[in-house]
């Protein structure tokens, strides 16, 4: 009974199915599409005892253990694998709820859809789903434990740790975007110019001088001690021999450790005799060659944190360590403590397990004992040589203790050694009086300390400090938004993208954009090619000198990866069109929707969602949007205009051939439709459309309507402002339009406007797509039938199709609609077919060149141009 997986990626962004990134999953039950889990026999019961955690899912049904209630009623082999990949990581502890299973128009296929919070260890719950689902069909066994070890293992190394997680936590709370820029803790909050970057509890502004100072423990010492803040005597040394003079001089017992090191490796806290210092200046010695000899003190060990100069939480913390009872060995002693459910593997839970490493066979042999040794009746033990939660060492919150003098203490130390966010280490009887340099001090400082102990301090009050670290970063009296305006549609998305990137320009903004055409950063081309989906979004939502992003986004984006941003300013659907259907899962037009509609799906409360009020597949789905609606229409009587405006809503619609914006407020006259030059006079209807859909994105962004217009009236169909689309070439007896309209809608809508534009004979060179389903190539070729006089079929886009086959669809298309054979070539060079087009033209003649690829199209054109005009 094997279930195939077709397809299974991460959707990182939001998408047709969720708003938070999912795991989906394409798959094929075979088999079990006739074998519900009602018909197999102890499918329910073998499932229930492999994960009997299963019981606390509510499924449909509501409430809990109404999955199971599905399971034994009878569902199908996919929804048990959505629920399986969910619990599995739930089981790692990895806490996701969401998940969905979809049908599809072919028998037995399915699309899974879970939620996942690390990547890896949701697409291995995935697959690991699929395999427990067919061994427990078969009645075969499967070893659960094992695979959540390994989800866990993930887990670890993939998951954000608990500090980095803070913060990225409360900066969403505050509506602050993150991007992850590498797979550990270098992270970005915000946008553009308004970004700032971390990496764990490090910023960018963290003082590269600062950081130096603390990782150099001596350094670090000789500058508090100048500044009168007590520091344990001590010095470097390099030798064994240096070491041994230094303890004799200090006198025992003293602390050895690297003068360059973190997380507590090669520190040896209290070595009484010289036998022990050998062990422990190994120990140091490999961790860095330069070795810390210096009094050890005797107290409590204490965590300061200190964040933009301000103390702002205080732990007293204790080393892992076992307390004997004369009968169990310290190995035991140990497995017992890790056995409380408090504790678990890594950050998974409040406590981390003890692990038994060389620290902590070391730290025992410099106490006399092994780990086969039985500890006598209440000893107390430590296990290792410093107090870190990492390595199963407790905290004990004591903010509110901390006196006076201490605190200004360390609020200098933040500043004398020059970090802004600052873990400072003391070793002392107590902080609830001032320090005695006799018997307390300063031991170290840490430049990205752990907020771990004091977010969830195994006793005391929780401290959230990843509140004024953010803060520290993003004052809340200060602005650190970045606009996004985000474009989809069949068709029109690049020129109103490129229209509204145009404008904000013109007004001085500056602005990054991505699309069908590449990026731009102020107007500045970085790269050429399709990035429409999320590698461009990316690109320029990390482009740190932009203040306002315009995004165009296509349909093949969101379905393999989702939107490359979580939410949006203004939202813009310009229509759907029964383009790609057949491909990439879309069955029909009513899918194709669902998914452009992710776009006006994640705008912001207060943005604003444009919808096409002349589309009605579009118009359907506002009631999915979020934000405010702003219509636009061709049409001033139309009556979802009428009705939203009525509503008081606004819209922005073409009076008399004027583009007015009507709302509560009185009409707002921008421009008539003939002052913009993309419009071609009025004569580009389609074009008039996606000049209303970017005035209605600018007004949503709260841009004066002065600068609407200037925006618009200065944008031109020209190569060098909307490459590809609607150029029109004026030669001396003929016209050339280089456009990408690659599909049925877009070939009517061009050609509704060609008849203006010439009387004489409208040739085209074009392309079908071979990703398209047959019909839909053919019924590509039927329409440039209905609209020119000679058709150059070329070859640019195959894709899965051998060199020719789409062109021969093209021509079967266009001869099934009655088109002339004699008027149809095939030429399946584009750049040939271009100059066959050349040797056809007469006066008064148009051609149409389809492109794909522009520039290489374009050049070719323009040589032509430069060879008849004689223009250069």
């Amino acid at each position: 009974m094997t279930i195939q997986i077709l397809e299974h990626r991460a959707l990182r962004g939001p998408s047709r199915y969720s708003r938070y990134p999912t795991i989906f999953m394409r798959a094929d039950i075979g088999e079990l599409e006739q074998k519900p889990s009602d018909t197999i026999p102890g499918f329910p019961e073998r499932l229930r005892e492999r994960l009997p955690t299963l019981q606390t899912h509510r499924c449909s049904v509501g409430e809990p253990g109404g999955f199971l209630q599905r399971v034994r009623r009878g569902t199908w082999a996919g929804h048990v694998v959505e629920h399986v990949a969910i619990e599995l990581q739930c089981l790692a502890g990895i806490e996701v709820g969401f998940g969905k299973t979809l049908g599809t128009s072919d028998d037995g296929i399915y699309r899974i859809v879970y939620r996942y919070r690390v990547e890896s260890a949701g697409l291995l719950a995935g697959r690991e789903a699929v395999a427990l689902v067919e061994a427990i069909a078969e009645d075969r066994p499967f070893d659960v434990d094992a695979v959540v070890v390994r989800l866990k293992e993930l887990r670890e190394q993939d998951m954000l740790g608990p500090s980095t997680r803070s913060i990225v936590d409360e900066a969403k709370r505050r509506g602050i975007p993150a991007i992850r820029l590498n797979s550990a803790s270098f992270v970005q909050l915000g946008y553009g110019a308004r970004q700032r970057r971390i990496q764990s509890t490090m910023t960018d502004r963290t003082s590269a001088l600062g950081v130096e100072i603390a990782d150099e423990k001596f350094r670090t010492k000789e500058l508090l001690r100048q500044a009168g803040i007590p520091t344990p005597a001590g010095v470097i040394v390099e030798t064994l021999e240096e070491a041994l003079r230094a303890g004799d001089e200090i006198g025992y017992p003293v602390a050895v450790k690297p003068e360059v090191g973190n997380h507590g490796r090669g520190i040896t806290a209290r070595v009484a005799q010289a036998s022990d210092l050998e062990v422990a200046f190994a120990s140091a010695g490999a961790i860095c060659g330069d070795v810390v000899v210096e009094r050890s003190l005797t107290g409590f060990d204490f965590r300061v944190l200190v964040i933009s100069g301000r103390l702002v939480a205080a732990a007293l913390r204790e080393p892992a360590h076992v307390v004997g009872d004369g009968e169990a060995t310290i190995r035991a002693l140990i497995d017992a403590v890790n056995a409380n459910p408090e504790r678990g593997v890594g950050h998974e839970r409040v406590l981390t397990q003890i692990t038994t490493d060389e620290m902590t066979v070391r730290v025992l042999a410099l106490q006399g004992h092994g780990l086969d040794d039985v500890l006598p009746l209440g000893r107390k033990l430590n296990l290792k040589s410093t107090a870190n939660l990492s390595t199963g060492g407790t905290a004990c919150d004591v903010t509110n203790e901390v006196h006076q003098e201490v605190r200004l203490m360390c609020e200098r130390v933040a500043r004398i050694v020059s970090l802004d966010c600052v873990g400072i280490d003391i070793v002392a009887p107590s902080l609830e009086t001032p320090l005695d340099p006799e018997h307390a001090g300063i031991i170290e400082v840490n430049a990205a300390p752990g907020f771990r102990m004091h977010l969830a301090p195994t006793v005391g009050q929780a401290r959230d400090v990843a509140r004024p670290f953010v803060e520290m970063m993003f004052p809340t009296d200060e602005s650190f938004e970045v606009p996004i305006v985000a474009v989809t549609g069949t068709n029109g998305k690049t020129t109103t993208a490129r229209l509204i990137a145009h404008a904000l320009k013109y007004r001085g903004d500056r602005v990054g954009f991505a699309g069908t055409t590449g990026v731009e950063i102020d107007g500045v081309s970085i790269v050429s090619g399709d990035y429409s989906g999320p590698e461009g979004a990316g690109m320029v939502l990390r482009e740190p000198t932009i203040d306002h992003a315009v995004l165009e986004v296509a349909r093949g984006g969101i379905i393999r990866r989702g939107l490359g941003f979580d939410s949006c300013d203004v939202g813009v659907l310009l229509n759907v069109g029964d383009d790609h259907i057949g491909t990439d899962g879309v069955d029909d037009i009513e899918e194709l929707a669902l998914i452009k509609s992710a776009v006006t799906e994640v705008v912001d409360d207060t943005g604003a969602a444009v919808l096409n009020a002349d589309d009605p597949t579009v118009v359907a789905l506002a009631e999915r949007a979020r934000g405010r609606v702003i219509y636009f229409s061709l049409h001033e009587d139309n009556p979802v205009v009428k009705e939203h405006l009525a509503a008081d809503g606004t819209a922005v619609v073409l009076e008399a051939g004027n583009v007015v914006i009507r709302s509560p407020e009185p009409p707002v006259h921008v421009l008539s439709a003939i002052e913009a030059p993309i419009t071609l006079r009025g004569v580009a209807t389609f074009n008039t459309a996606n000049v209303l859909a970017a005035a209605a994105a600018l007004h949503g962004l709260g841009m004066p309507v002065d600068m609407i217009r200037s925006g618009v009236s200065t944008f031109h169909p020209s190569a060098t402002q909307n490459p590809g689309r609607m150029n029109v070439i004026a030669f001396s007896s003929f016209k050339v339009i280089v456009d990408y309209a690659h599909n049925v809608p877009a070939v009517m809508a061009l050609g509704g406007a060609l008849g203006q534009i010439t009387k004489g004979q409208k040739i085209v060179v074009a392309h079908g797509t071979g990703s398209r389903l047959d019909a839909n190539i053919q019924e590509f070729g039927a329409a440039l039938a209905s609209v020119y006089d000679s058709i150059i079929a070329t070859d640019i886009d195959p894709r899965h199709r051998a060199r020719g086959e789409t062109a021969e669809l093209v021509r079967s298309g266009a001869l099934g609609a009655g088109f002339a054979e004699d008027r149809f070539e095939v030429v399946l060079d584009p750049l040939e077919a271009i100059d066959r087009a050349f040797a056809l033209v007469r006066p008064g003649d148009v051609i149409v060149v389809q492109v794909d690829e522009v520039k290489p199209m374009l050049d070719h054109v323009m040589a032509h141009f430069e060879r008849l005009t004689g223009s250069a």
